[in-house]
């Protein structure tokens, strides 16, 4: 799957040593003392988020609404002249030196069909960009998610949205209320003017046509109700 050439200064090489620098520093753990600039993606299970993140990326993302993922996947773009893909494991800072060895030797060699979650991605037509996936909040739990996983997971959505430097991708569907889903909440709490959130509404198709449903989500995307 092709990105639209459509992001002209995503390509530049400047961009390109920026975000390579911001990424540099991220891994190295400063990140725990300053707040590095950084675009999330958030959003309730089942709000379309893995879809919103393929049509971004050309990435074939994993869409279980029943799987509880708990970790940050840092999804890393960067324009070359060979198509390549690098999957790594980036250890905790509560890991022991060998646990953070181990985990930072896993480097599997991937081809184009068998990806499914990629940390670099390398093309000919990708802009240089960084997105870091969170995962989908919930508040139930099932027989494939506890109950508790739900507070682990909305602890780790709430420490990234909390950094000033983050812009929140705030994916929201049109299948369900806007006001029931919980990325709403956390966004309107912790950037109540909207300065660093961009909304992202999924599933417009399931709307009826000329219902009040309808018209609120059109409100919305006009920015008319934050």
């Amino acid at each position: 799957m092709q990105i639209p050439d459509n992001m002209p200064n995503l390509h530049s090489q400047r961009n390109s040593n920026l975000v390579d620098i911001v990424d540099s520093l991220r891994r190295q753990g400063i990140g725990h003392y300053i707040n590095l600039p950084q675009i999330i993606v958030c959003g309730d299970q089942s709000s379309g988020k893995s879809s919103a993140l393929e049509a971004i990326s050309g990435v074939a993302f994993p869409a279980k609404d029943t799987v509880c993922t708990r970790f940050a996947t840092e999804l890393v773009l960067r324009r070359a002249p060979a198509e390549s893909i690098n999957v790594t494991i980036i250890p905790g800072e509560g890991r022991s030196h060998d646990e953070r060895a181990k985990l930072a030797s896993f480097k599997p060699a991937i081809s184009s069909s068998q990806l499914e979650l990629g940390d670099i991605i390398e093309e000919a037509k990708q802009p240089h960009l960084t997105i870091v996936d969170l995962p989908g909040l919930f508040r139930v739990g099932n027989r494939e998610q506890a109950a508790q996983d739900s507070e682990v997971v909305r602890s780790l959505v709430l420490s990234y949205m909390k950094s000033e430097r983050a812009v929140i991708l705030a994916v929201v569907s049109a299948k369900s209320d806007f006001a029931l889903q919980e990325v709403t909440h956390l966004a309107r709490q912790l950037d109540p003017d909207g300065d660093r959130t961009l909304g992202l509404i999924t599933k417009p198709d399931t709307l009826d046509p000329g219902s009040e449903s309808e018209m609120y989500y059109l409100q919305l995307a006009q920015n008319k109700d934050f």
